[in-house]
């Protein structure tokens, strides 16, 4: 039987998240457009995870946790700092998971790399911030070095 904590689950959903993060990096310098928005996505879903982890909140299995993600500004041992951006994360969250699907299969709809040009940087950005936000949570409240893998 694993002896496996909430925090642990934690730690290694904000490692998986950096290292998500890394690849859509490569992806802008590789200009592979669709590939950042979709590393970008899966950064900010396993951030957001990790934090939800550490926490004790059950969320749904899928890429939108937004929902969910809205009740951390809730939670009485919340710093005021991460409390006032939960609802621009949220929505990092919504709006990343409802790109992502067209991202890893546009293909099928006819849909090339370059159709995610002008949006890569915004994604990367807003992934890598919301990356920041998140390590900074529970390197706060938990000791969790998101750099450690």
């Amino acid at each position: 039987m694993s002896s496996t904590t909430n925090i642990d689950l934690a730690a290694s959903a904000i490692r998986r998240s950096a290292r998500w993060l890394k690849s859509a990096s490569r992806a802008m310098e590789d200009k592979r457009w669709d590939d950042v928005v979709y590393s970008s996505q899966m950064a900010v879903g396993h951030a957001s995870k990790a934090v939800l982890i550490a926490l004790g909140i059950e969320y749904p299995k899928g890429h939108d946790v937004s929902a969910v993600f809205k009740q951390v500004s809730r939670i009485e041992n919340v710093p005021g700092w991460f409390s006032s951006i939960v609802p621009e994360l949220a929505n990092n969250i919504s709006e990343l998971a409802e790109l992502r699907g067209l991202a890893g299969y546009g293909y099928e709809k006819g849909l090339d790399a370059d159709y995610f040009k002008d949006y890569a940087p915004k994604a990367y950005e807003m992934a890598r911030k919301h990356y920041d936000a998140c390590a900074k949570f529970l390197s706060e409240l938990y000791g969790l070095d998101a750099k450690n893998d």
